[in-house]
């Protein structure tokens, strides 16, 4: 059975983390909702996320992809959970699914040298792509080998969409 994880922080934007959640879930895959502060976290404009579990008490070796959507701070704080980050570092070791949107794909991942991938996108601010180098493509949605990112909440639906595709599941709409 496909399980899948999404991150959740205080800061968090809110459709780049709901949106996949809304997909997955619609295919019938079990994705819960694993938040690095507390029970609920607060997004990046001020809605109150009611997680499934907390990052402190999660197997995330259970789990066959690990979302990570961006926002900020939410990013930074994603970013400065020492679990999640061990996680998303198992995961891609294991060729697990890892997606990365918006200021993830450099502030979780580049920053903490995760990003294996050949290349990749983030929110087009030079902050970011600076972390991401010669990797940075420009694209909307960007899929190399097991790692997804997009650029921002304008992609979240195709973001999402891309998940379920490296996952062989189809949502019902």
């Amino acid at each position: 059975m496909i399980k899948v994880a999404v991150l959740f922080a205080d800061g968090t934007e809110e459709i780049e983390g709901l949106t996949p959640v809304d997909v997955i879930r619609r295919a019938g895959i079990t994705c819960d909702i694993v938040s690095v502060s507390g029970k609920t976290p607060i997004g990046s404009h001020g809605i109150e996320i009611k997680a499934d579990i907390t990052a402190e008490k999660a197997d995330f070796e259970q789990y066959d992809a690990i979302v990570i959507p961006g926002g900020m701070p939410g990013a930074v704080n994603i970013s400065h959970c020492e679990k999640a980050v061990k996680a998303i570092e198992i995961a891609l070791k294991n060729k697990k699914v890892i997606a990365a949107i918006c200021a993830s794909p450099a502030v979780v991942l580049a920053n903490n040298n995760l990003l294996y991938a050949n290349k990749a996108t983030c929110y087009p601010s030079a902050q970011f792509i600076n972390l991401l180098g010669d990797k940075y493509t420009g694209e909307d949605v960007c899929v190399c080998e097991n790692v997804i990112t997009a650029n921002g909440p304008k992609s979240a639906m195709a973001f999402s969409l891309e998940i379920c595709k490296a996952l062989s599941i189809t949502p019902k709409f």
